[in-house]
């Protein structure tokens, strides 16, 4: 796999999974911090020189099982607390290219009671999504400059929601749809289940009008043709124009479905949560302009999804 340095100054994701967090340690004696933050006390490492490595990501879950990794980051503020702070680092999954974050920061209300007087920025947030496989994942994050003190916290959820789904959403325009067919696992007398898709290239961008309150599953998959050179892919969703969240997936090929009109095979589905806020909202799916991310087609699929 090869990722492309990119550059993230706002990330609002909403996620839905379990209320509890595993959080990890790393590898190592490492400095840290407690923070206060709203009320509660917070544990964030310091990254050295030598970078913080977190090994065996994955292993406190099942095979199978999705989960979400969150990686926190924050460094000191001037003394008055006013104004913005830069800082960045980069995070390496694995033995992939490393992936380069940068982020402009105000301060916040964090406190430390190791350190009266110091104040800390809000917190820089960046999410990857991984499917629980026998090979467990390792990220090691290291420092962009000797400068500032960045502190780092880093966590897992397996994503768990309940409930059901209540219908596809189509897009506001009525975009044509691309036709799958996944082959059953079980059943292989009553033929193959049909879904329909929406294509996302450089070319596409799917534009959807939902209401809320409301939580919907979007589905996702890349197109594995002679284009295809990598197997992780990003996705840019706005809500009402505004960035919303980029989301990494990795993913790899399925042997069971394909697109029925060329043949072709397609990557295995990766899935995101959103949460619809109260009232009508446009939601603009696009692929961002990073250099590995431009010759991939992704297809897409939208659920409403309603507690029982």
């Amino acid at each position: 796999m090869r990722l492309n340095q990119f550059y993230k100054y706002i990330i609002i994701i909403v996620y839905l999974g379990g209320l509890n967090a595993k959080v990890h340690i790393p590898k190592g004696i490492k400095e840290n911090i407690e923070l206060t933050i709203h009320g509660k006390e917070w544990i964030y490492y310091e990254l050295d020189d030598e970078g913080l490595i977190y090994d065996n990501i994955g292993k406190q879950y099942n095979i199978g099982d999705s989960i979400k990794v969150g990686i926190y980051s924050r460094t000191i503020m001037s003394a008055t607390g006013k104004g913005k702070k830069d800082f960045g680092f980069s995070v390496q999954i694995n033995d992939n290219e490393p992936l380069k974050l940068k982020y402009n920061k105000e301060g916040s209300d964090a406190t430390s009671k190791e350190r009266p007087g110091w104040s800390y920025t809000n917190s820089g947030i960046w999410y990857y999504y991984f499917p629980v496989e026998e090979n467990v994942y390792r990220i090691k994050i290291l420092p962009i400059d000797s400068k500032p003190v960045i502190y780092l916290r880093l966590t897992s959820n397996k994503i768990i929601k309940k409930g059901r789904f209540t219908g596809i959403i189509n897009t506001v325009n009525h975009q044509d749809k691309t036709k799958l067919e996944t082959m059953r696992r079980n059943n292989q007398k009553k033929g193959p289940i049909s879904t329909l898709w929406y294509l996302l290239n450089e070319r596409n961008v799917q534009q959807f009008e939902i209401r809320g309150p409301s939580t919907v599953r979007i589905f996702s998959r890349i197109l594995f043709d002679n284009n295809l050179q990598t197997d992780d892919y990003y996705i840019l969703v706005k809500e009402d124009g505004i960035d919303l969240g980029t989301y990494h997936f990795i993913t790899d090929i399925s042997d069971e479905s394909l697109v029925v009109k060329t043949q072709n095979p397609v990557s295995k589905w990766r899935s995101i949560w959103i949460t619809i806020p109260e009232g009508k909202h446009f939601y603009t799916l696009s692929l961002p302009s990073i250099k590995d991310n431009k010759n991939h087609t992704a297809l897409i699929r939208l659920k409403a999804w309603a507690v029982d």
